[in-house]
């Protein structure tokens, strides 16, 4: 118990954040365009990515620098890319920032889009690959217990943040609402990617 417990701070401590992959489900929640799934794909992305660490994957990507340096390069090139998509998209005219905001979406783009901010990103390794899952080694018979934590924790953030955005959907339905929120979200995105590119991952 002591193990889950840990695993479930731990991990919710890593993921309540400001990053790519809330601020992009909260988007899909307000819009209403299938928040639900797309936090399921980020529990399983969490899952499986903690799950690996767990059995020592993560210790070979850190053992090897130019994955790391990849990784680190390729993310910030989606992030900048991503929140630059954001910025242009606040400066179109009142009636293509809403048109934007009620066309709803079919699945798989904004699946594959939800996949991008995940695995492109790579905090998302630091936090959940290498860092949980070395950190699940270390309750050696109890590691499962803990990566289960991990995992509930992200369970209980994505869904949470789904309901929490569909519940404020319908207050949210202004123009001038979207162009703040992909503004504010644009600037953060390009200072996770800043961050990213000059502290070492190591």
């Amino acid at each position: 118990m002591l193990a889950l417990i840990s695993g479930a701070i731990t991990g919710g401590g890593l993921i309540v954040a400001v990053g790519a992959q809330n601020s992009f489900l909260l988007e899909q929640a307000l819009k209403r365009h299938y928040a639900f799934p797309i936090a399921l794909l980020f529990i399983l992305s969490d899952a499986l990515s903690i799950a690996l660490g767990a059995f020592g994957l993560g210790l070979i990507l850190q053992s090897h620098d130019w994955l790391l340096t990849v990784s680190r390069w390729g993310g910030v090139a989606f992030l900048v890319w991503f929140a630059l998509g954001k910025w242009r998209s606040s400066f179109q005219e009142e009636h293509l920032i809403l048109e934007r905001y009620i066309k709803r979406l079919a699945i798989w783009p904004l699946f594959l889009m939800g996949f991008a901010v995940t695995w492109l990103n790579p905090h998302f390794y630091l936090d959940t690959m290498i860092l949980m899952g070395s950190l699940a080694n270390q309750w050696q018979d109890e590691k499962w217990q803990f990566v289960l934590g991990g995992v509930l924790a992200s369970v209980v953030w994505f869904l949470m943040l789904a309901f929490i955005g569909r519940l404020c959907a319908k207050w949210l339905e202004k123009a001038a609402f979207w162009r703040w929120f992909n503004r504010i979200n644009a600037i953060l995105i390009w200072s996770i990617a800043f961050k990213i590119a000059t502290q070492p991952l190591s």
